[in-house]
């Protein structure tokens, strides 16, 4: 490698909430201030990846923007152009992106092949014509269930993206709580390219409580906080937690803030807006300084997903979680295995009425917090191990010598990454949130 900046490019897909965001740039907040000299650029199909604060050497390039159908099939959020049209552009977009930008090392998070197979003429172009540069997959502790996993792995050639084309993978989570090797069945040679990072706990960066209760005006009232990560899917939570509240005094005599999320429709933000104009309750949108509301909380209840769990749990804050368990059940194990071990309550949607929710609530706002903690020294590992890969990367070809073609090298690449393509965007193919 020459002895430029180091050039490190982050890929997230965001289709759905917000999760592959945040879990990305705290990434990218982290490996900034260790490793200043690094420039980073984000790739994201986020609608919000401008409202987040940026760190420093961190430019990003917006996708357009996909959103799904109820039939859980993609489509152009937006635009007026067909799903095919738009996946073109977005390719189009992220292999330009690579050969301007010219990384030493990419990082991927969740999607081996991006959405519907967009990362993989980049993946192409990289393995043939820049093979010093490295390919890293980030991995959340939970995909899905086991079967449901392995299948699609299957079908989709990603078993065939973690042997041959990636060259480590960073498991954001701990082994005991799941283990992904064993539940998905993944190979030896692909085993010993996992490097368990441990949860990604945040670093605490919050206002002082006490400027968060004023704002809010909670006083010395508890403080319960209510969020629906992005919001596509959190109506049902939010809704019966509204109604909750004239069915518990303890809800009442506490403030409420309630996160609706800027990915849920309008007229599904309306009608939770119409029961919100009631004393000691705080309603927003968004906000991009959501670790300070809950680390003022005296109770968090959300959905399980990954990066609310993780900063929960920095904070040993109290926690009710009511999991999605459709269109994957990664929430729903996430949640279970949490609970099993004291770290969290959990109410599935089928048990999710507002008697129900309002006596989850009492119970859990009047119990202690929990003294079993979590590994949550990811962001810290995920950073040096990047490091460590950037270090022991090849040197990069001299200027005006192209580097050996792999696909020379390696006769099955193009044809099993043109065979991975079609399968990804085949109508049958699982949902890649």
């Amino acid at each position: 490698m020459s002895q430029r900046r180091p050039r490190i490019l982050l890929y997230s897909h965001d289709t759905f909430g917000l999760g592959h965001l945040r879990r990305t740039l705290a990434i990218a907040e982290r490996v900034a201030g260790d490793r200043p000299q690094a420039s980073q650029l984000l790739i994201t199909g986020s609608m919000v990846a401008g409202a987040f604060r940026l760190p420093p050497q961190l430019d990003l390039i917006k996708l357009p923007a996909l959103s799904k159908k109820t039939s859980g099939q993609y489509k152009a959020r937006a635009l007026p152009l067909s799903l095919p049209q738009t996946i073109h552009w977005r390719e189009q977009m992220i292999l330009q992106a690579v050969q301007a930008f010219e990384p030493d090392l990419v990082l991927v998070d969740k999607t081996p092949a991006g959405v519907e197979g967009e990362l993989l003429p980049a993946i192409r172009y990289l393995k043939s014509w820049c093979p010093h540069v490295r390919l890293v997959l980030g991995m959340r502790d939970i995909e899905d269930a086991s079967a449901a996993t392995r299948a699609e792995w299957d079908a989709n050639g990603t078993r065939y993206l973690h042997e041959e084309i990636y060259d480590r993978i960073l498991l954001y989570g701990q082994r005991e709580i799941f283990d992904p090797i064993v539940e998905y069945g993944m190979s030896d040679a692909v085993a010993a390219k996992v490097d368990v990072c441990g949860y990604l706990g945040r670093e605490i960066s919050a206002r002082p409580a006490a400027d968060v209760r004023r704002e809010l005006n909670a006083g010395d009232r508890p403080l319960i906080v209510v969020t629906a990560g992005g919001g596509g899917d959190g109506f049902e939570l939010l809704k019966a937690f509204m109604d909750s509240r004239a069915l518990s005094q303890t809800i009442q005599q506490a403030h409420c803030l309630v996160v609706t999320g800027p990915l849920m429709s309008r007229g599904k933000r309306g009608l939770l807006q119409q029961a919100s104009h009631v004393e000691h309750l705080t309603m927003l949108e968004f906000t991009p300084d959501l670790l300070s509301y809950l680390a003022a909380a005296d109770l968090i209840v959300s959905m399980a997903g990954y990066n609310t769990v993780c900063e929960a749990l920095t904070l040993g804050s109290r926690l009710l979680l009511v999991p999605r368990m459709r269109p994957r059940s990664e929430q729903q194990i996430r949640a279970e295995r949490l609970a099993a071990i004291g770290l969290a309550r959990v109410l599935t949607p089928e048990q999710l009425t507002p008697e129900r929710l309002a006596h989850e609530i009492d119970t859990s706002l009047n119990a202690p917090r929990a003294a079993v903690t979590l590994d949550l020294d990811g962001l810290a590992r995920v950073s040096r191990a990047l490091g460590a890969i950037l270090a022991d990367g090849r040197s990069s070809p001299k200027q005006g010598e192209p580097a050996e073609p792999a696909a020379a090298r390696n006769g099955q690449l193009g044809a099993t990454l043109a065979k991975a393509t079609a399968d990804m965007r085949a109508p049958q193919k699982e949902n890649q949130r």
